[in-house]
């Protein structure tokens, strides 16, 4: 059970500060929100967390692992899965095969022995099958499998995105928009998905998404960014409750986006 523990971050691009001494803390097994405004540096923290960019100061560590200077694929060995706004499937492939490149860094025969089909490859390929069999009903494509990715709804191409991430069996899921371009329906959907990961799988989420009625339906806890600086972090109660939170983004008085929002199953009080 491992913190990611994002600790007074900055990133700059030439002279422009994309983030200003950024920090927060994701508890295991909770679902962390990061919100703000258009350009306040979401992505950029993002970015950094994933190995995409470099912080020009600051640490970033996920348990006992310092991230700050580690490559992509690093990261992801170290139990860190990411899944993307922009769906990046190929399309002509099956579900099954989009799936199976999650399992990529778990697989340990080579090339030579691959190449030779030794009994031990084939095994190794059963038991990494099952397992994707396994993520795509509990994400809800165990009937989809054959299918290929480019033939899907929308909605189940976001999936089998959010499945292929978790092919890669991580302790935290960076989540990127998962419902972003969603109807409400579908849109629910994935946040009742969202807290499935976190309660049956123990797994961290940090989440980035602007519908705001499903960050404050099944977030433990939010972040507020504005101009690349954190003005807020606490339960969603607190954050809505905040009058520079309500300055920057929200827009609203406290608690009106909650006042239609439909109840999520371990939903955080």
């Amino acid at each position: 059970m491992s913190r990611l523990h994002v600790r007074d971050v900055s990133l700059s691009f030439g002279g422009v500060k994309a983030l200003d001494g950024l920090g927060f803390t994701v508890e295991p097994a909770t679902v962390h929100a990061v919100i703000g405004p258009n350009g306040a540096g979401k992505s950029s923290c993002f970015n950094l967390i994933s190995g995409h960019y470099r912080p020009t100061a600051g640490t970033i560590t996920f348990g006992d692992d310092d991230l700050t200077r580690l490559a992509p694929h690093e990261i992801a060995r170290r139990g860190v899965g990411r899944a993307f706004q922009n769906i990046a499937l190929s399309a002509h492939e099956t579900v099954l095969n989009n799936l199976m490149v999650g399992r990529h860094r778990l697989t340990r025969s080579g090339f030579l022995a691959t190449s030779l089909g030794l009994p031990r490859v084939r095994r190794e390929e059963r038991t990494h099958r099952e397992r994707v069999a396994e993520i795509a009903r509990f994400v809800g494509l165990g009937d989809k499998l054959d299918a290929p990715a480019g033939a899907l709804a929308y909605g189940d191409r976001k999936r089998v995105e959010l499945a292929r991430a978790l092919c890669s069996e991580p302790r935290l899921l960076l989540l990127d928009e998962p419902a972003a371009g969603m109807p409400a329906h579908e849109k629910w959907d994935i946040a009742h998905l969202i807290v499935s990961v976190r309660d049956a799988l123990g797994i961290s989420v940090l989440l980035v998404e602007h519908d705001m009625p499903m960050v404050m339906a099944i977030a433990d806890r939010v972040t507020v960014l504005d101009f690349g600086r954190g003005i807020a972090d606490g339960t969603p109660a607190e954050v809505q409750r905040s009058p520079e939170v309500i300055a920057a983004y929200l827009g609203t008085t406290p608690h009106s986006e909650r006042a239609n929002v439909p109840q999520v199953q371990g939903e955080a009080s």
